[in-house]
């Protein structure tokens, strides 16, 4: 039964309508990458800064609080000018003064990373189609405030993180982001409580 299939297949090829649904799948194909690369930013790279990445459920609003950290490289004589930064559908949220975790016999106060915040410098500008500029050939850390709607109990988030510019041209990376240690070893006193 397969190698009759095949042998139609192989048969179906060989005449010319068969060569025309090749070449138009192919052409298909072709189309689809051009424009995924013409879409895409041109001379940027980005990393997750793992060790100023991560995020905790907050006790005060049930949400998690999540903070990304990025380094971002552009490679090109033009500068990027960034517009949003979403994670997973969320938009950036200007972070609170301060977050605190709550345990049993202590509250830690959680410190943000020292560089630039996207949400804050996006929101004292003026302009309203204000951006975050990263100039030709530098490197530029950035941190980024977003909060969900959900509380999980895992100890890995992993959502695409993805930033547009304003030309509209984007660039999508996939992110692993850990829960805050602090917060785990609070769970982990708490576990040994009971």
């Amino acid at each position: 039964m397969l190698q009759q299939t095949i042998k139609q297949l192989l048969n179906f090829l060989g005449t010319p309508t068969g060569n025309w649904v090749v070449l138009g799948i192919v052409s298909v194909i072709m189309l689809a990458v051009v424009y995924h690369r013409w879409k895409q930013i041109p001379g940027l790279t980005i990393e997750i800064i793992q060790e100023d990445s991560w995020f905790i459920n907050r006790d005060d609003n049930n949400r998690l609080a999540i903070v990304v950290s990025l380094l971002m490289k552009n490679k090109s004589a033009s500068p990027i000018q960034f517009t949003k930064c979403k994670m997973s559908g969320y938009t950036p949220k200007i972070p609170p003064e301060k977050l605190f975790l709550e345990g049993y016999d202590k509250t830690i106060e959680l410190t943000y990373p020292k560089y630039d915040s996207f949400a804050e410098i996006v929101s004292q500008s003026e302009n309203p189609n204000s951006a975050y500029i990263l100039n030709p050939y530098t490197e530029q850390r950035l941190w980024v405030y977003y909060e969900s709607g959900i509380v999980t109990l895992t100890n890995m988030l992993r959502a695409p993180i993805v930033l547009k510019d304003i030309n509209r041209k984007r660039k999508s990376l996939q992110s692993r982001i850990q829960r805050n240690i602090e917060q785990i070893q609070l769970y982990r006193e708490a576990a040994m409580r009971w």
